[in-house]
């Protein structure tokens, strides 16, 4: 073997021993937004009379008693929506848990987020703070 020719393969594999493997930045997630403007659509209604959210979302769609004590109030909204000529249904459940006093303790989005947002969170949320929006009408028909 040539002394030339082993001198490059030893400097080539130096070099690829060496080198840094590059990994491809993640993909941004597109359900980021619709997260951010429904949880800050959510988050005013944490600690207040289930009354608000009564008057903000209309009658909801289940109640029951939570076992320990105080109840669990759900809207649920379906729809559906075209991607590439196909049919693909969406829904989504907000879910509250009552206190014993009547307060929010807490609040769940459940189904897809894309869809929770946009039945859930005006248009105008995500432009502007939630403090200044006004409530989103109840939804009928849905």
């Amino acid at each position: 073997m040539h002394p030339a020719f082993v001198a490059i393969a030893i400097t080539g594999l130096a070099l690829a021993a060496c080198a840094q493997r590059r990994e491809a930045a993640p993909a941004p997630d597109p359900t980021a937004p619709a997260r951010a403007a429904f949880g800050d659509h959510m988050e005013p209604f944490q600690g207040q009379p289930l009354d608000e959210m009564l008057a903000v979302f209309g009658p909801p769609s289940s109640r029951r008693p939570a076992q320990e004590g105080g109840e669990v109030v759900a809207w649920a909204r379906k729809g559906e929506t075209t991607v590439d000529g196909r049919v693909i249904p969406q829904d989504c459940t907000v879910t509250a848990f009552v206190d014993t006093k009547g307060l929010v303790s807490g609040i769940f989005g459940g189904g897809n987020i894309l869809y929770c947002s946009k039945s859930f969170v005006p248009l105008p949320q995500a432009l502007r703070p939630a403090a200044a929006l006004p409530p989103l009408p109840p939804v009928i028909g849905q």
